[in-house]
């Protein structure tokens, strides 16, 4: 058996999704007091890269036909309605989004031992972002981004996190989803963040996660991972523990602000990838519930 093996199987291209079943739903339903709805997602500008690293291109948003073709003469309102219509390009991991288990690998293996020549130009024949459907779940909010004078490159360690969940009262359970403020979304809205340099959770605290079954780890920065991670090793060593090594997904560039202002300790968290065939992630609007 190969050493990445998935404990779900050798043909299992899920991941963690696996323990997204429906306790893991109906716990997140229970936590539902008052029917207060946030959207998590930051908006898509055309023209605009917004948070997302350089090395993505911006959001494209342009017309296939709009009112001045009407106006123009252009064209002519038929069957009692006129009607404008668009189109948006951007990087799948240009805005807040979600992670497919084939977004990353070592040493040429992905998630399971699958190869990471299963990627090519059409996208990923494993683990692709259409293997994940709807996560519908508890999730349990930690904020670290309170105090303005945090480092903008502090490491959120595991005694940290522990810490955090300790104080909120409520015990892990698998299937649940983690979200973590670090203020990184914050200060780049003020203009006072770059994507290369960011607080987010250290690679100690992946043991943690695993042991506790979490299915999805989302925070308000561009790796939820601390940058640089400090290993000289590896540049994202916590997506290769969580995402490579045992299927567990990452969501990012997420705006937490309103939600941490509530002060709950957990919320239901409801996001949904494009059903996008071989994509290596997917943009989202996750919605939180208290």
């Amino acid at each position: 058996m190969n050493a990445l093996t998935s404990r779900w199987g050798a043909t299992d291209e899920a991941g963690a999704y696996n323990l997204v079943d429906q306790a893991a739903t109906l716990r997140g339903l229970a936590v539902v007091k008052e029917g207060r709805v946030f959207s998590l997602a930051v908006p898509i500008k055309g023209g605009s890269r917004g948070p997302a690293v350089p090395t993505r291109p911006a959001a494209q948003h342009f017309m296939i036909r709009d009112g001045g073709d009407y106006c123009s003469g252009a064209m002519a309102e038929r069957a009692g309605f006129g009607f404008s219509d668009d189109v948006i390009m951007l990087p799948t991991h240009g805005t807040t989004h979600i992670d497919a288990l084939a977004h990353v690998w070592r040493d040429g293996r992905m998630y399971n031992g699958f190869e990471a020549r299963q990627v090519s130009s059409r996208g990923a024949a494993r683990c692709g972002i259409d293997k994940v459907g709807p996560i519908v779940t508890r999730a349990l909010v930690l904020d670290f981004g309170s105090d303005d004078s945090t480092p903008a490159t502090k490491p959120i360690q595991v005694d940290a996190l522990i810490g955090a969940v300790e104080r909120g009262g409520i015990e892990p359970q698998p299937g649940d989803a983690l979200l973590i403020r670090t203020g990184w979304m914050t200060a780049f809205k003020a203009g006072r963040a770059e994507t290369q340099n960011s607080s987010g959770l250290h690679s100690d605290c992946a043991d943690w996660i695993i042991e506790n079954g979490f299915a999805l780890v989302a925070a308000d920065n561009v790796a939820v991972e601390v940058l640089p991670s400090g290993d000289a090793d590896c540049a994202v060593p916590l997506h290769i523990r969580l995402i490579r090594d045992n299927g567990v997904y990452l969501a990012e560039l997420l705006d937490l602000d309103e939600l941490a202002r509530s002060k709950r300790p957990a919320c239901l968290l409801m996001i949904s990838p494009l059903r996008i065939e071989g994509g290596l992630g997917s943009p989202s609007n996750p919605v939180a519930v208290l």
